[in-house]
């Protein structure tokens, strides 16, 4: 299932989506945590970018695998073993940490909502219409779970602190196992 596309080794096209996406989400996400007011326009994004980021990150892992097999039973005398094994470590890392990323994305995207927003100005606001200045919220299904534990100031913040931790860490553990893939394809050609 995870050997082939189109003929072509389903590794090689996968690793691309993961190297565009799990960084790009990464740092979606940090600016999603550190300024609020940028979550009305990031949640959406950050949630397709965390569940592409994983499922490809997975699946570029389990690619790499039937790869893996294919590689040293058919190139065994000009494949570099000590590079290959360097760059199959840092894939298996790379799958655990972005899952737990896509996770911990959701997470965030749901537990740490935007905040409230100001009603846009009129020209002339209708009778019976609350002041310009009110805040509205958020619609219901927008809202994160409303219970107070969730919402305190230091879980938030904490949530927050992990969320960027695991994020940054899923781009530097993608960006090492895709150094070592390439060091693995090139090396001896350069």
């Amino acid at each position: 299932m995870f050997d082939f596309v189109f003929g072509l080794p389903m590794h090689a096209l996968v690793i691309h989506v993961v190297v565009v996406f799990v960084p790009l989400s990464a740092l979606c996400t940090v600016a999603y945590v550190a300024k609020a007011s940028w979550r009305w326009v990031l949640r959406w994004p950050i949630v397709a970018g965390a569940l592409v980021s994983g499922i490809s990150a997975f699946v570029a892992a389990e690619s790499g695998e039937r790869l893996l097999v294919r590689v040293s039973t058919t190139r065994a005398s000009t494949t570099n073993f000590e590079l290959l094994a360097n760059h199959t470590t840092w894939g298996d890392r790379a799958r655990i940490v972005c899952l737990v990323f896509m996770l911990l994305a959701l997470v965030a995207a749901y537990l740490m909502p935007p905040p409230l927003r100001p009603i846009p100005r009129r020209e002339s606001a209708p009778v019976g219409s609350p002041p310009l200045d009110e805040l509205t919220e958020a619609p219901r299904w927008l809202r994160a779970a409303e219970a107070p534990a969730l919402q305190a100031p230091a879980v938030q913040a904490t949530l927050g602190v992990v969320v960027v931790i695991v994020s940054l860490a899923a781009l530097t553990v993608v960006v090492i196992a895709g150094h070592a893939g390439a060091q693995v394809v090139w090396a001896g050609l350069g």
